[in-house]
C-alpha cells in the first residue's frame, strides 16, 4: 500500500511538471515568435558562414528563400515588430545549399547574379579570383567546398552536385553548433518563464508533494487526470496554458478574510501579506509568515524545483509519465 502511494505521488508530481512545462512552452513559443529568436539565430549563423552582410541580404532576397518567408493573412510578406520583413526561422538543408552556392559563386563577379548551372568553368574561376580579393575568408572556405575546380570541365554536373553536397554538409555542421547554443538558451529561458508561472500560480513542488501524500482523494483525482493525459499521442494534448489554472491539483493562492477593512491595496499585517479586494482585507495564507525564515526558504526551493522541471520540457515529462502510468496497475471497475 505504501509503495502504491509513493508511485501515485510520483505520477502526480510528474503530471504537474508536465502541466507547467506545457504552459512554459506555450508562453516561450509566443515570445520567440513575436521576437523572432529562431529567425535571428539563423540569420546570425548564415552571416558567420558568408562573412558579409551584403551577401546575407542577397541570400534572403533569393526566390527560394523568399518562398520560405512568413506570410500574413493576405499572402504578403509578414513584417516584424520593427516594420522589417520577417526572416524564415527554418531553411531546409538542400535549399540552403542551392542558394548559398549561387550567392557565393556570384559574389566575385560583376553584374547581376546568374544561376549556378549557367556559369562556365572560366566564369567560376574568374569569380573566385575576384572573391579572394573581396572576401578571402569566404574564398578559403569555398576552396574546400569545391576542390580541384580545374578538373571540373570533365564532368561539370557531377562537380556541381559535389559542391552542393559539401555546402549542405557545411550548413549541417554550423546548424548543429547553433542548435546546441539555441537549446541552452531556450532551456534557461524556460527556467525563468517556469519560475514566473510557478510563483504566479503558487506551484510549489514541495507543498504539492506533501498535499498529495496527505490527501488520498486529491491524489486519486490527479492520478486519474495523469492517466487520461498519458493516453494521448502528444505531450499536453489535453493541457494548455488556458486550462492549467482549472486543473484539479493542490496549487494556487489561498486567502482568508480579516475582520478589519482598513488596509491598503497591498500591506503587511502580523508578518503576512494582506491585499484589498472588493472592499475586503484578505490575508494570504498559502505563503509562510514573513518572520518564518525557514518556511520562506522551503517555499522558494519549491518554486525553483518547479522552474527546473519546466526547464526539462514537456516531451521529457510526458515520456516519464507514460512509463510511470504503465507501471501502476489499473484499478478494476466496480459493478
Amino acid at each position: 500500500m505504501q509503495l502504491d502511494a509513493i508511485l501515485e505521488v510520483a505520477i502526480g508530481l510528474v503530471f504537474i511538471w508536465l502541466v507547467i512545462s506545457v504552459a512554459t512552452m506555450e508562453v516561450q513559443s509566443r515570445i520567440s515568435l513575436f521576437l523572432g529568436w529562431r529567425a535571428e539565430q539563423l540569420e546570425k549563423s548564415i552571416l558567420s558562414m558568408l562573412k558579409d552582410e551584403a551577401l546575407v541580404k542577397k541570400f534572403y532576397a533569393h526566390p527560394l528563400v523568399i518562398e520560405l518567408t512568413p506570410k500574413d493573412g493576405n499572402g504578403n510578406l509578414a513584417k516584424g515588430k520593427n516594420g522589417a520583413i520577417r526572416k524564415p526561422g527554418y531553411i531546409p538543408n538542400a535549399t540552403f545549399a542551392t542558394v548559398a552556392c549561387e550567392v557565393i559563386m556570384n559574389a566575385g563577379k560583376e553584374g547581376e547574379d546568374v544561376p549556378l548551372d549557367t556559369m562556365s568553368i572560366s566564369e567560376m574561376k574568374a569569380s573566385m579570383k575576384s572573391l579572394a580579393e573581396k572576401n578571402p575568408n569566404l574564398e578559403r572556405i569555398n576552396h574546400y567546398l569545391m576542390p580541384n575546380m580545374e578538373k571540373a570541365a570533365d564532368d561539370m554536373e557531377a562537380k556541381l552536385a559535389e559542391y552542393r553536397k559539401n555546402t549542405e554538409g557545411w550548413f549541417n555542421d554550423v546548424m548543429s553548433q547553433a542548435s546546441n547554443w539555441y537549446k541552452t538558451r531556450s532551456q534557461w529561458t524556460a527556467f525563468w518563464i517556469g519560475l514566473l508561472i510557478a510563483i504566479s500560480m503558487n506551484i510549489d513542488t514541495i507543498n504539492i508533494a506533501q498535499k498529495l501524500w496527505q490527501e488520498p482523494t486529491a491524489r486519486a483525482v490527479i492520478v486519474a487526470q495523469a492517466q487520461a493525459e498519458a493516453q494521448n499521442d502528444e505531450p499536453g494534448a489535453s493541457v494548455s496554458f488556458d486550462t492549467a489554472k482549472s486543473l484539479n491539483f493542490p496549487a494556487g493562492w489561498t486567502t482568508t478574510s480579516l475582520e478589519t477593512t482598513s488596509c491598503s491595496l497591498i500591506s503587511i499585517v502580523d508578518y503576512r501579506f494582506v491585499i484589498r479586494s472588493a472592499g475586503e482585507c484578505l490575508a494570504v495564507t498559502s505563503l509562510p509568515a514573513l518572520n518564518n525564515g525557514w518556511g520562506l526558504l522551503v517555499k522558494l526551493f519549491g518554486y525553483l524545483l518547479s522552474a527546473a522541471a519546466a526547464m526539462q520540457g514537456a516531451p521529457f515529462w510526458f515520456d516519464i509519465l507514460r512509463k510511470l502510468v504503465g507501471v501502476k496497475p489499473q484499478q478494476p471497475e466496480t459493478k
